[in-house]
């Protein structure tokens, strides 16, 4: 049976023309009208000017929306023919809609659509649920067509499941030996042929960053902001942008929550220097397109500094217009969860202006394809395969990961991870000290040491000294230092100290929401400083910490950590607080207003008012609208509290000064020269001094009769013959007690400690000094004829020289090459054996 159905063609400018179905076409009161149906592919063409879009749709277009909106208006406005109403309806009990009257369907609306009238029929039983329907006229469909170009149309993918074909044939890419780009490239192909992949045009403003990125690092606004001083320096070629990656938001509604809150969780850190959140999850370009979003929006960067670009700046075109992404279903990645990190890794690698990974972005990444059923080896690989900047170290980090991740989901990285952002990580920590970190192994064979290694790693994220991109703030040998029998006992008790805050820390941690997000951060900080202090404590590098406080003791660092994760405040947080509860000006107290005005006046702080108390210091106790109470405490006399008017209390200043007080005295105990450590040291080293002098003096021979100086080079020489244990030589020198162990070369032992001899300048004809000990060569124990030995004077063991062989006259003496003499009771016992 034959059928006949008219369609209509509609051309805009010089595109193709469209050929329009007879079932969305209306005609009602002489006039013909053409349904812009969203889901449909014609009408799709028609507004939009793009071809072969499979499974496209307009419900999403904000434009459309907002004329549907429009529209709905003005079908909801009183006809304007209706009987005039002179007196108000009686009230009823019943709450009045907003909305008209009931309207027929049918009827045609009105609206104004780029100054030009557009006319809308409205039907069906629910007309204002109805797609908009206009009327087929040139200038209405030209003032349609446009009002949709001017954003860039976000097309939506139908719920369709991945072929288990489609993913079998995408994962032999990604698991092939191609180069990473065109594995990225075929896989895109293989999507796009199955209407998994589209390319759109996006601006900035609808990109996110998808919570996969970088290892979940996603991206930071420091590396943001200096990417976009970068990028502003070179020039934006938007063509270097194009066939960016993207995926679509996920279509359960519960982890499409989730996506947003980690993009939301972004801003939020950075304190302003990220753009609002809205649209894609992007895989690639993520940090230029955050640097548009935060010119558009005006941000400033970490230093409270914005940037002023020229609007003739090619960066304004890319906010604008956008360029090309590959907008990736959300069903893919639901299908293949590992497929958004590869397509992170292969299409960063080609970008024109990026950051290579770090090491800590690596660890992630590991970590990430770990949890998603990867092996080790191949999630080593695929990370490897992208820009790393710490290509040598994968295989120390991919170790690191698997046995210092912290178990399943890899806690302790995700500590890592957040910390760092907060000081803007952006040092290496170099292929030397990675593998040390890894691999390094401690005189206890029942504890690896997982927290002392994250606690140093942490460290690093917050180094303020750099060379060349690497982190300083501990080298190589601090990692070496850890790990000695020496100092053994400390790092055990600051693991133990760390696990135990680590399982406090864990125990706190509050569910992954927004609300919570601010109390995370805030357990990670505390956690963080307490890794940074207990590790610069026991490697002596207090001075460099990022805070600039120095302990005592482990348990002080301890005490501070339970202070600041508690959320204990100080006083003058406390006055801070209160004043900041004010909202309302005209509810204020006459107190808080002062406070208000007054920003420096805090409870608890320390003032001074030198024209009426001179040198005086004053702690503010209270603030009431009676008056301010000062209090000043002198040594050994009543306090003095003095009453400040509220009008008054503005002319007193921050005293920089400290209120006096006395010493406790087990501190003062402590601090007298016979108990201090340092002034006890000086005791010590002057009677070292004097023994070693007196020795000297007592056995040293220094007979030129006997004993020859020669020089260049320098030697010594028997003038006559010297018969077995008549010759003895003893060093004198410069004394300095030895810091650390195997630095010294030659020892005085006393009070259980070691103290190394200098030596002065040995030169006779250049001022020097002569001290026959220097001037005797040290050479193998065979051709020897002096032999080590020790003599005691005082509390000290002093190493000597002694002939135990003849010396012939006119002869070298030679001693044996020994670095550095052990204890006599050990060195006897030795030779004992030896003999």
């Amino acid at each position: 049976m034959a059928e006949i159905s008219h369609v209509v063609a509609i051309r805009y400018g010089q595109e193709s023309k469209v050929l329009i179905p007879e079932e969305l076409l209306h005609h009602k009161n002489n006039k013909s009208y053409v349904q812009l149906r969203p889901t449909s592919h014609p009408i799709v063409q028609l507004l939009t000017g793009r071809r072969g879009q499979v499974n496209a749709s307009l419900s999403n277009s904000g434009a459309m929306q907002s004329l549907v909106k429009k529209r709905n208006a003005e079908f909801d406005k009183p006809p304007a023919d209706g009987p005039e109403q002179l007196f108000e309806d009686a009230p009823s009990s019943k709450a009045s809609k907003k909305r008209g009257p009931a309207r027929p369907s049918g009827e045609d609306v009105a609206i104004q659509v780029r100054e030009t009238t557009v006319h809308c029929l409205m039907q069906g039983k629910r007309p204002r649920a109805s797609a908009l329907t206009v009327e087929l006229e040139a200038n209405q469909l030209t003032a349609i067509i446009e009002t949709v170009r001017e954003e860039p149309v976000l097309y939506q993918f139908e719920a369709m499941a991945v072929p288990p074909a489609v993913i079998q044939e995408v994962e032999s890419i990604v698991n092939g030996a191609e180069p990473v780009n065109t594995r990225v490239t075929k896989v895109l192909k293989v999507l796009e042929s199955h209407g998994l992949c589209q390319t759109q045009c996006l601006q900035p403003k609808q990109v996110l960053c998808h919570p996969s990125n970088r290892g979940g690092q996603m991206v930071s606004h420091f590396d943001v902001w200096a990417k976009g001083h970068q990028l502003l320096a070179v020039g934006l070629q938007v063509q270097l942008l194009e066939n960016s990656i993207c995926v679509q938001l996920a279509t359960d509604p519960q982890k499409r929550q989730q996506q947003v809150w980690k993009n939301q969780q972004l801003v939020q850190e950075a304190g302003g220097s990220l753009a609002p959140v809205s649209g894609f999850l992007s895989l690639a370009s993520s940090h230029t397109t955050a640097f548009l979003r935060c010119l558009e929006h005006g941000c400033q960067d970490a230093n409270g500094k914005a940037i002023s670009v020229p609007r003739t700046d090619p960066v304004w075109e890319a906010i604008q217009k956008g360029w090309k992404w590959h907008v990736v279903a959300s069903s893919v990645e639901e299908a293949m969860p590992s497929l958004p990190q590869f397509f992170q890794v292969g299409a960063n690698s080609g970008n024109a202006i990026g950051r290579a990974t770090s090491e800590l972005e690596a660890a992630c990444q590991i970590a990430a394809q770990l949890q998603l059923g990867s092996t080790l080896e191949a999630a080593i690989k695929q990370v490897a395969s992208g820009e790393v900047a710490c290509r040598a170290s994968l295989a120390s980090i991919g170790h690191y990961v698997s046995r210092y991740g912290g178990g399943p989901g890899a806690p302790l990285l995700r500590f890592l991870s957040q910390f760092g952002s907060m000081f803007g990580a952006t040092l290496m920590l170099g292929t030397d000290f990675t593998d040390t970190l890894a691999n390094m192994t401690f005189p206890e064979a029942t504890n690896l040491f997982p927290l002392t290694r994250t606690a140093v790693w942490a460290s690093q994220l917050t180094s303020q000294k750099s060379n060349d991109g690497f982190a300083r703030l501990l080298v190589r040998s601090d990692l070496q230092k850890l790990s000695t029998p020496s100092i053994l006992d400390q790092v055990k008790a600051g693991e133990s100290m760390l696990a135990d805050c680590w399982h406090l820390i864990q125990s706190q941690l509050p569910a992954a929401t927004a609300e919570n997000h601010k109390k995370t951060l805030h357990l990670y900080r505390c956690f963080g400083k307490l890794c940074v202090r207990t590790i610069l404590f026991i490697v002596k590098k207090q001075k460099h910490a990022p805070d600039q406080v120095c302990f005592d003791t482990l348990p002080e660092i301890l005490d501070k950590f339970t202070q600041e994760v508690s959320g204990v405040p100080t006083p003058s947080q406390a006055a801070s607080s209160q004043a900041g509860q004010v909202e309302d000006a005209v509810k204020a107290q006459p107190y808080q207003a002062m406070l208000l005005q007054n920003s420096h006046i805090k409870v608890g702080e320390l003032f001074c008012l030198p024209k009426e108390h001179g040198s005086k210091v004053f702690e503010l106790l209270e603030v009431t609208n009676d008056g301010a109470t000062m209090q000043h405490r002198p040594i050994l006399l009543p306090v003095q509290n003095v009453q400040v008017a509220l009008g008054d209390l503005k002319k007193w200043r921050v005293s920089k000064q400290r209120m006096p007080f006395l010493a406790e005295e087990a501190m003062v105990a402590k601090a007298f020269p016979t108990e201090h450590a340092m002034a006890v040291e000086e005791f010590q080293k002057a009677q070292v001094v004097c023994a070693l002098h007196e020795a000297y003096q007592k056995h040293s021979c220094q007979d030129q009769e006997l004993l020859g100086f020669a020089c260049s080079p320098q030697a010594l020489f028997a003038r006559q013959t010297l018969q077995p244990k008549k010759l003895k030589l003893l060093p004198i020198g410069p004394v300095s007690k030895v810091k650390e162990p195997g630095k010294a070369r030659l020892v005085v032992h006393a009070f259980g400690e070691k103290w190394s001899i200098g030596s002065w300048k040995q030169d006779v004809d250049q001022h020097g000094v002569a001290v026959p000990w220097f001037w005797c060569k040290p050479v193998d124990a065979p051709l020897a004829n002096m032999q080590w030995t020790t003599v005691k004077q005082g509390p000290a063991t002093i190493p000597m020289l002694q002939n135990h062989v003849r010396i012939p006259g006119k002869s070298m003496i030679l001693c044996e090459n020994q670095l550095e003499l052990e204890e006599p009771a050990e060195s006897a016992k030795k030779k004992a054996k030896t003999k």
